[in-house]
């Protein structure tokens, strides 16, 4: 008798725009808690070199076009940007909106910014939103280490799962990216 080998659930690919080392920390983040609750998904994140929001939407397009091509179909896509800038890239012409429109790429503000975001995985600070100019300060009164860009692992050790969901709790966009991703349980 032969004896089959168990099947190994096909992971779904995600497509992430990180708009620089710091949101892609955040997306390996969650590729750990992905893998720490037993879901089957390949985050495949992509660093758009900052610049302005345009910019690093316009670069995630041709990459997200690129894989797609290479490795096929992806089950989500979206765009990490920080919120703080989109009005003045609006008010220049910038507005990223219609270029990651063309492929269904999701748009997903950190608000204010990536600090900010952070800030809100303390206990406490979920409802806060600070000022973008401040945030990075405020931030380091809960965690005065904390040094740009904080990798994944010492996102993993600082934060759990919990931080995030409550964090979601007052924030769309990081409860969309939980939902996509099976995390969230609210």
């Amino acid at each position: 008798m032969v004896r089959q080998r168990p099947r190994v659930p096909k992971r779904k690919r995600v497509f992430i725009g990180a708009e620089g080392e710091s949101e892609r920390s955040l997306a390996r983040w969650l590729n750990l808690l992905c893998d720490e609750q037993g879901l089957s998904f390949h985050l495949d994140i992509v660093v758009c070199g900052g610049g302005d929001s345009l910019a690093v939407a316009e670069h995630a397009v041709r990459e997200y076009r690129r894989r797609r091509r290479l490795y096929g179909p992806f089950s989500n896509a979206w765009i990490l940007l920080d919120h703080d800038r989109i009005e003045q890239d609006r008010r220049s012409g910038r507005d990223p909106g219609p270029e990651a429109d063309t492929e269904n790429l999701k748009l997903v503000y950190l608000k204010p910014n990536i600090e900010g975001t952070l800030l809100k995985f303390h206990p406490g600070q979920e409802k806060r939103s600070p000022a973008a100019d401040s945030a990075e300060r405020e931030l380091r009164k809960f965690w005065p280490q904390y040094d740009k860009p904080a990798s994944a692992e010492e996102l993993r050790k600082r934060f759990r799962i919990e931080d995030i969901r409550r964090a979601a709790r007052h924030d769309g966009g990081l409860r969309w990216m939980l939902e996509k991703l099976r995390l969230w349980d609210g």
